[in-house]
C-alpha cells in the first residue's frame, strides 16, 4: 500500500511562528519534494505556517491533498513541550541558580491549559481536509534527517541547536533503521545561544548571520584567558550537559545585548571576540561528542560513523574538528541542518515508525528537491523582461569559456536546492583566482562577509585540493571544511580562507552532469578544476526560486551573464 506523507515544520497549534518553516512530500520513503517557505514568500527565514510550501510540494508531486495519508509535524503536543521546558528550567536553576521567572510563568500557564485539555489527538486542516497530526519531537526530527538520509547503517547521531521541545540537543545511537536517544541536553544553556549572542552584539541578526562570525574568527586571537571567557561555558561530563550561568541568565531577554560579550568590545576587537567564541564553541562541543562516544561505548553500542544535525552544525569548522577526532570512518551532516530540515525528519519518523522492517532505504542522493521550470516558462520570463538572449546546445562549454575569461555567471538550471547552500542550480559562479573578488562581488550583492566564497570542484580532482579527502558524503553539500593541499591555496585564493581551509562542494558527474561539465570545461582552459560558487541572491533575500526571481537578481547585481537552462543572457548594461 502506498504511504504518502506530508511533513510540515510550522506552528500547527496556532501559538506562534517557528524558525524557517517548510514542507516535505514523501512517498514510500522517497523524498519527492521539500521546500522552505522563504523561497516562495521571499521573506528570509520565514516562520509562518508553510501554506505556500505545502502547495508547492503537492504540485511538484502531482497530487492533491486528498492523496495524502499522513501529516507529520515537528513538535510534541503543547503540554509535553511545555513540561519539557519546565524541567529544563528547573535543571538550569540547579546548575546555575538562575531563575527564569518570566519563562517559567509562560510555560506553566500553557502547561496547565493543555493539561486540562489532556493528551487528546491534535488535528490540522489543510486545504479543507482535516488530518490527525503525527507529532514528533523536535530533536528526533533533526536526528532522523541526519541518520535516515545518511549512507550509514550504524552511526552516532548528535543534534545541537538553540532549542526545541525543551531540549538543546541530544546524542543518539542508530543502527538497522532504529534510532535511540541516550543523552538529553536540556534547554537554556546552549552553545548555539552563546554563538547567537555575539552575532547580535556585533550588530548582525541572530539565527541568520552566525556564519559571518565563523569567518571573522580566523582573523583574531582566540586566547580565552586573555578575553576572560575561559569559564563562560563548560560541558559537564558527569551531568552530560552544557552549563553556563551567563547564557542561562541571558535567556530572560535574548533581544538585549549580552553582558558577557558586549562589554568586552570596549577592550578587544570584534575579530578577537569571534576567535575566542569559535574556540570555546569548538572546545565544548568536542567535549560533548567525546562524552557521547564514551557513554555509547559503555552501553555496548558499536558504530563507525557520525551524523550531525541542528543549527550548531551549520558551523563548518566545528564539523571538521569533530571528524578529526579520529573516532569515525566517515561523517555526514544533514544538508538542511537548520530548522528548515525538520519537515523531512518528521516524514522519515512517520515512515519508519510505520514499517515492520526498519531496514534503511532512504539514502540521500542530492538536495535538488525544489521545483524546476520548463524551457517555455524560462523563455516567457526572459521575454517579459525584454532581454536579449541566445539558446545554445553547447551552453556548458560557452559558460566554461566565459568563466575562464574572468566573467561572472549566474546559473539557474534544474530543480532548486533544499537547505541553506546553493549547489550549482541556483548559484553565482566565477573563477577562483582573484582574492579581491570577495570584496567587489560581495559589494555587488550588497553583502558583508568575512568568509571566502566556497569552491565547487569535480570529484575526479578533489584529492588534488583537499587534504585527506576520501569521498565523504558531507563534502558534496558544503557542510564541512578541509585543509587545502600545500601549494594549491595560491591557485584558488578566492575560495580559501586565511587559515588555509575551504568548505567545498564536490560535484559528481552522475548527480549534476551539466554543472560537472561547466567545471570540466573551465579546467580544460585553466588547469584548475575548481569554480567559485556563491548563492544566487541579493543580501537579505532568499535564494532565487522562479525564473523571474533569477532575472531580477541578475539585473540588480549587474553580473556579466545569466545562464538559464540553455539560454545565455548578457547583462544589458555590459558590452
Amino acid at each position: 500500500m502506498r504511504k504518502t506523507i506530508l511533513g510540515i515544520h510550522g506552528d500547527c497549534f496556532k501559538f506562534d511562528v517557528v524558525n524557517e518553516s517548510s514542507a516535505c512530500l514523501m512517498i514510500d520513503g522517497k523524498i519527492i519534494a521539500s521546500v522552505a517557505e522563504e523561497r516562495l514568500s521571499r521573506k528570509k527565514v520565514d516562520g509562518q505556517f508553510p501554506h505556500k510550501a505545502i502547495d508547492e510540494v503537492l504540485r511538484i508531486g502531482g497530487i492533491g491533498i486528498e492523496d495524502v495519508d499522513v501529516v507529520a509535524t515537528t513538535s510534541l503536543s503543547p503540554y509535553m513541550t511545555n513540561r519539557a521546558y519546565l524541567k529544563a528550567a528547573f535543571t538550569t536553576y540547579k546548575d546555575t541558580g538562575v531563575l527564569l521567572n518570566s519563562k517559567v510563568k509562560d510555560f506553566s500557564y500553557n502547561s496547565l491549559y493543555n493539561k486540562i485539555k489532556g493528551e487528546k489527538t491534535y488535528s490540522v486542516t489543510i486545504k479543507d481536509k482535516e488530518f490527525d497530526l503525527e507529532l514528533h519531537d523536535h530533536h528526533y526530527c533533526h536526528a532522523a534527517g541526519a541518520y535516515y538520509a545518511s549512507p550509514f547503517n550504524d552511526a552516532l547521531v548528535i543534534t545541537l541547536d538553540g532549542g526545541g521541545d525543551g531540549l538543546d540537543g541530544g546524542a543518539y545511537y542508530a543502527k538497522d533503521g532504529k534510532l535511540e536517544r541516550f543523552i538529553d541536553i536540556p534547554h537554556f544553556q546552549s552553545p548555539g545561544t552563546m554563538y547567537s549572542a555575539l552575532t547580535h552584539d556585533l550588530g548582525f541578526k541572530r539565527h541568520r548571520h552566525e556564519g559571518k562570525i565563523t569567518g571573522l574568527a580566523a582573523y583574531g586571537n582566540p586566547d580565552l584567558k586573555r578575553l576572560g571567557i575561559d569559564d563562560l561555558m563548560k560541558y559537564d561530563r558527569k551531568k552530560h550537559r552544557f552549563i553556563s550561568k551567563k547564557v542561562a541568565n541571558h535567556h530572560k531577554n535574548l533581544q538585549e545585548k549580552s553582558d558577557y560579550f558586549y562589554p568586552l568590545l570596549e577592550k578587544f576587537t570584534k575579530e578577537d571576540l569571534a576567535a575566542g567564541l569559535q574556540h570555546l564553541f569548538e572546545r565544548e562541543i568536542l567535549n560533548f561528542v567525546e562524552d557521547a562516544v564514551e557513554v555509547a561505548k559503555s552501553k555496548g553500542y558499536e558504530f563507525n560513523h557520525i551524523c550531525l544535525a541542528g543549527g550548531c552544525f551549520a558551523n563548518v569548522k566545528v564539523n571538521q574538528r569533530i571528524f578529526n577526532l579520529g573516532h569515525f570512518k566517515d561523517i555526514f551532516v544533514y544538508p538542511a541542518m537548520g530548522d528548515d530540515g525538520l519537515s523531512v525528519g518528521a516524514a522519515y519518523l512517520s515512515y519508519y515508525e510505520g514499517k515492520e522492517e526498519k531496514q534503511k532505504e532512504s539514502i540521500i542522493k542530492d538536495t535538488y528537491n525544489g521545483s524546476d521550470f520548463s524551457r517555455d516558462e524560462m523563455k516567457a520570463a526572459l521575454d517579459s523582461f525584454e532581454l536579449k538572449y541566445e539558446e545554445l546546445e553547447n551552453l556548458e562549454e560557452v559558460v566554461g569559456e566565459h568563466l575562464a575569461n574572468g566573467k561572472i555567471v549566474a546559473r539557474f538550471n534544474g530543480r532548486m536546492e533544499y537547505g541553506p547552500r546553493a549547489l550549482g542550480n541556483r548559484s553565482i559562479l566565477g573563477a577562483p583566482f582573484d582574492a579581491t573578488i570577495n570584496d567587489w562581488l560581495n559589494k555587488k550583492l550588497q553583502r558583508t562577509e568575512f568568509m571566502p566564497f566556497a569552491p565547487s570542484m569535480i570529484e575526479e580532482k578533489a584529492k588534488d585540493y583537499l587534504v585527506d579527502f576520501n569521498d565523504e558524503k558531507a563534502a558534496e553539500f558544503m557542510t564541512i571544511t578541509y585543509d587545502i593541499v600545500d601549494g594549491m591555496a595560491e591557485k584558488m585564493q578566492a575560495v580559501v580562507h586565511v587559515d588555509n581551509t575551504a568548505r567545498p562542494q564536490v560535484v559528481k558527474k552522475d548527480i549534476n552532469p551539466s554543472y560537472h561539465k561547466i567545471i570540466s570545461e573551465f579546467h580544460k582552459r585553466t588547469g584548475i578544476a575548481v569554480l567559485l560558487n556563491t548563492s544566487f541572491n541579493m543580501h537579505e533575500e532568499p535564494i532565487v526560486y522562479t525564473p523571474e526571481d533569477g532575472i531580477r537578481g541578475f539585473l540588480a547585481a549587474e553580473l556579466d551573464f545569466l545562464a538559464m537552462g540553455n539560454f545565455l543572457i548578457p547583462h544589458p548594461n555590459k558590452k
